[in-house]
């Protein structure tokens, strides 16, 4: 059994009625936690999540933050990830690994994060020049927020 250390961040990822929980230390990369989250999807057999696919590849994983950290129902926005070999080229590999940590993206403990899966033709469309155009047509955000309304409205 592995130790788990007393620091990581407890990570809610979620996708329409579907919630991933990842603890994850601080200092892990984005791309780490799309790694993790992907091999979690596929050790629960997921194939689909509300009639997207699951993807084969981790880089196919988008997250989103919430615009209000106070009320999910307020919307997402993309988690951006820093390219530090675009902007910097001599940054070396330690300051490469700070630039698209967890922390440096100032996610915290206990932090709901929303997941997407970029589809296929969006993948072929970006070998192209189409690149500003997919970024104005933002698919959007699946994610299911829970109500006590829906509970109560349920009969036993």
């Amino acid at each position: 059994m592995s130790q788990v250390d007393p620091l990581s961040l407890t990570l809610l990822f979620k996708k329409h009625k579907t919630t991933v929980l990842l603890m994850l230390p601080p200092h892990e990369t984005i791309t780490t936690a799309q790694e993790m989250l992907l091999k979690a999807l596929q050790s629960r057999g997921i194939k689909e999540i509300n009639g997207d696919p699951v993807p084969e590849e981790f880089s196919d994983i988008e997250f989103g933050v919430t615009v209000d950290k106070n009320d999910l129902e307020k919307g997402w926005s993309k988690l951006e990830i820093a390219m530090p070999e675009l902007e910097n080229s001599g940054t070396s590999k330690r300051g490469a690994g700070k630039q698209t940590s967890l922390k440096a993206a100032d996610i915290r403990n206990g932090q709901v994060i929303a997941f997407r899966f970029r589809k296929p033709r969006e993948q072929s469309e970006k070998d192209g020049d189409l690149d500003i155009d997919l970024e104005l047509e933002d698919p959007g955000w699946d994610v299911v927020v829970p109500s006590l309304d829906d509970e109560e409205g349920k009969p036993n």
